[in-house]
């Protein structure tokens, strides 16, 4: 039974001709096939799956063929044989990962001495050369100082940042560029239908914009989606957990006409069918790209900040809740109650209105002794254990709305942490995006606020006088018995801010101005 091929090999391009969006490449080194001015060493840097290794093979095979037509390797000669059916001994595959030391190296530099067995040149490809020793490429060296006539090296690597200077002044180097979208859909057409698979326009649209130029990746995607029968544009949605475009124009509608509670309904419709948040910004941004290409001028300020907060989720300890905040901050407070689920820190991610009451904390006096109920915390933390960081919710129950209409109360909150981020958001808005980044930990009746390095702006503004003394008192509610608080920050502390700095980044962070008094 002849083995199965996966698509991606299959349809690995076996010519210069057949290569996908390398024009400058494979025309620069068929000319240099067709002049016989092949250089002794070749770098092909670019990212995963653009072809390197592949006009690696089509170069090795056409410096070697009996009868090039055009430069181009004729694929049917012995020489062309034997490289394709990995047979040659004259074309030699090394990966850079994993035959890294010296000692592959100095072998290697004791071969390239003999000649070759029945080819013109012998031909080393070196895949993921950045990742050798610096004594390897320091053996190496010596080699591409002086190469034998009789041999050609052809490195390729992701990352040629990591090849040292003077390996890269001995090679002629070639950027591989990222495969643009329309030519890697137009490729996945041509082998579905050559394949007999059927693919929508716009699915083949959507692997190639998520394949990010790489045909390889996107040739993979296409076989694994096919699997399943025909391949339609649900289908990848489906797969990559992308959102439906009508979710994301619903999405960018709503932060343009400062919709909040449209625009959080969204999110939670997205988080609910398990879709990241990070790619759903992305996507979001992506499709407010094309719209303003399309002539809606007036999403530019918007992809740019979807952009802005794509960027601070992975840092943030509460992906959801910082992400409706910014929508908060954006849109601006909401007419009526916004009723979302539970965020990924433990607590319940729904929003507290102004109105809210602040009843006092509740104290379980069933609870085991040295821990305090719903109220507070003792020594112990949210897990019972001795007293570490809060990230966990007391119970999986959802906040029930009041009878009489209403945010629930922060109390009503998984930990004491978020409870203290509730009441803030609640009351001081500013006070709770300051404290979104930091981590929490309470033992011994002390509350150990940490920053970590990157966000200084935030720790020197909870410093601050005013907002220390407000932030000790709320959080002398959840937290108890709480002797002190303390605001640490991971960083190199530098000169403090002066006050209209700080007062400038508050105002650009809530989205506001400030406001000079003349005289």
């Amino acid at each position: 039974m002849p083995e199965e091929v996966t698509l991606y090999r299959k349809w690995r391009p076996q010519r210069f001709s057949e290569v996908v969006g390398q024009d400058l490449v494979v025309e620069t080194l068929r000319r240099a096939v067709i002049q016989g001015r092949l250089s002794h060493a070749y770098l092909f840097a670019g990212q995963r799956g653009v072809g390197k290794t592949t006009v690696a093979r089509i170069l090795a095979r056409a410096a070697n063929c009996l009868s090039p037509r055009d430069g181009e390797p004729c694929n049917e000669c012995e020489n062309c044989r034997r490289i394709i059916s990995g047979k040659s001994l004259d074309m030699v595959e090394i990966d850079g990962a994993s035959n890294r030391g010296i000692d592959q190296i100095r072998r290697l530099r004791e071969e390239v001495n003999y000649v070759p067995a029945g080819a013109r040149y012998k031909v080393y490809i070196i895949d993921e050369v950045h990742m050798l020793t610096n004594e390897a490429f320091n053996a190496l060296l010596k080699t591409l100082e002086e190469p034998p006539p009789h041999v050609i090296f052809i490195f390729a690597t992701t990352e040629p940042h990591k090849v040292p200077p003077t390996i890269l002044s001995r090679c002629q180097v070639f950027e591989f560029t990222p495969i643009p979208e329309e030519l890697i859909r137009r490729k996945l057409l041509d082998i579905a239908a050559a394949e007999g698979i059927r693919l929508e326009e716009g699915a083949a649209g959507l692997i190639a914009r998520r394949a990010e130029g790489s045909l390889r990746d996107a040739e993979v995607l296409l076989e694994q989606l096919s699997r399943g029968g025909d391949v339609t544009e649900a289908d990848v949605v489906a797969l990559l957990g992308l959102p439906p475009l009508a979710e994301l124009d619903r999405f960018l509608d709503a932060l343009r006409g400062g919709d909040a509670v449209a625009a959080i309904e969204v999110v939670a419709r997205n988080l609910e069918r398990g879709r990241d948040l990070g790619l759903f910004l992305e996507e979001a941004a992506l499709r407010a790209r094309d719209r303003i290409l399309e002539g809606d001028a007036g999403l530019v300020e918007l992809a740019r900040k979807l952009f802005s907060w794509r960027a601070e989720i992975p840092r943030a300890i509460s992906p959801r809740l910082h992400l409706e905040l910014e929508i908060l901050a954006h849109c601006g407070a909401p007419p009526r109650p916004i009723p979302v689920g539970r965020g990924e820190g433990g607590g319940a991610a729904d929003v507290p209105g102004d109105d809210a009451p602040e009843p006092p904390p509740e104290v379980d006096v069933d609870a085991p002794a040295g821990a305090e109920g719903a109220g507070g915390q003792g020594s112990a933390d949210a897990r019972g254990g001795p007293g570490g960081l809060f990230a966990e919710p007391a119970g999986d129950a959802e906040p029930a709305p009041r009878a009489g209409g209403g945010w629930p109360s922060p109390d009503e909150y998984g930990s004491p942490w978020d409870k203290v981020i509730a009441a803030a958001l609640a009351d001081r808005v500013s006070v709770a995006a300051f404290l979104l980044p930091a981590e929490a930990a309470f033992r011994d009746g002390v509350l150990t606020i940490r920053f970590p390095e990157g966000f200084r702006f935030h720790y020197e503004m909870l410093r601050e006088p005013g907002t220390r003394e407000y932030l000790e008192a709320l959080a002398r509610r959840f937290f108890q018995p709480l002797l002190s608080v303390r605001i640490e920050y991971e960083g190199k502390e530098e000169g403090k801010l002066a006050l209209e700095e700080a007062a400038e980044l508050v105002a650009r962070y809530l989205e506001g101005k400030v406001v000079r008094e003349e005289g």
